[in-house]
C-alpha cells in the first residue's frame, strides 16, 4: 500500500546512504531541493538521478520512491502552492541558485514556486529498457501483464523486477497508478464521476470511488469540486 504523506511546512531531512523510502504519495505539492548528497526517484515519470543543484518538483498526489547513494543526503522540502505545480507537473530541474530558492520560500512559496518554474533546466531521465515503454503502453490499455510480456519479449518475472527497479512499484501498481493519476485529472476537467470511472478502467462508479478514498483519503465529487 502506498503511504500518503504531507508536507505542512519547509523543511530540512536527512537520509543516511543505503536508505530506501519504498514508493510512498505526498497529498500536496512540493520542491525537493537536494543539498548535498545523491538518490535515485522512481514511479510512473521514469528513473531520476537527483544530485546536489537539482530541484524535484512534484504535483499534488504524486506517487514515487527514492534509494538513496552511499554518502548521507540532505533535501530541503518546499510547500508549493498547487495550482502552478499541478500544471507544470512532476519534473527533476538543476538550478545553480539553491540557497536563494530557499531564501525566497521562507518569505513567499508563491515567489518561490516562480522562480523555479522560470530559472531552472529540465533534466531528462535514466533511459529506460527499450522494450518497457512498449510494456507500460499495453498494460495501460488493458493487456493482461503475461500479454505485455509476451508481446515484448520478456518474462514475466523479468518485467515485475525492472517494473520495480525503474518505476518502484510492481506492474499491477504502475497500472492502477496510472489509472488514478488520469482519474484525478478527468475530474478535475470536469468530467462526470461515471465518465471518469468509464474512461479509466474501473468497473463501476463505487470501484473509482474506492481506488480514489485507499490512494488520495479524497472521494471523486470532492476533485470534481476543487
Amino acid at each position: 500500500m502506498t503511504v500518503l504523506i504531507r508536507i505542512p511546512a519547509m523543511e530540512a531531512d536527512r537520509f543516511r546512504g543505503g536508505d530506501v523510502l519504498p514508493a510512498h504519495r505526498h497529498e500536496n505539492a512540493y520542491a525537493a531541493i537536494i543539498l548535498t548528497g545523491r538518490y535515485i526517484e522512481s514511479g510512473l515519470d521514469g528513473r531520476y538521478d537527483c544530485g546536489p543543484g537539482h530541484i524535484v518538483i512534484h504535483p499534488t498526489y504524486h506517487a514515487h520512491a527514492n534509494e538513496f547513494g552511499e554518502g548521507d543526503c540532505e533535501v530541503c522540502n518546499i510547500p508549493l502552492p498547487a495550482g502552478p505545480a499541478d500544471e507544470t507537473g512532476y519534473g527533476v530541474y538543476a538550478t545553480p541558485a539553491t540557497d536563494e530558492l530557499i531564501r525566497l520560500a521562507e518569505a513567499s512559496k508563491h515567489d518561490a514556486a516562480l522562480a523555479l518554474l522560470e530559472e531552472a533546466t529540465p533534466q531528462a531521465p535514466i533511459a529506460p529498457p527499450q522494450w518497457l515503454d512498449e510494456f507500460l503502453a499495453l498494460l495501460f490499455c488493458g493487456w493482461r501483464i503475461e500479454a505485455a510480456a509476451t508481446a515484448c519479449r520478456v518474462s514475466v518475472p523479468h518485467a515485475s523486477r525492472v517494473c520495480r527497479r525503474w518505476l518502484g512499484s510492481p506492474p499491477t501498481d504502475i497500472r492502477r497508478e496510472a489509472q488514478i493519476r488520469r482519474a484525478i485529472q478527468e475530474l478535475r476537467d470536469g468530467a462526470s464521476i461515471a465518465e471518469t470511472a468509464q474512461l479509466c478502467g474501473f468497473a463501476d462508479q463505487p470501484h473509482l470511488t474506492r481506488a480514489l478514498k485507499s490512494a488520495t483519503g479524497r472521494t471523486p465529487a470532492t476533485f470534481r469540486a476543487a
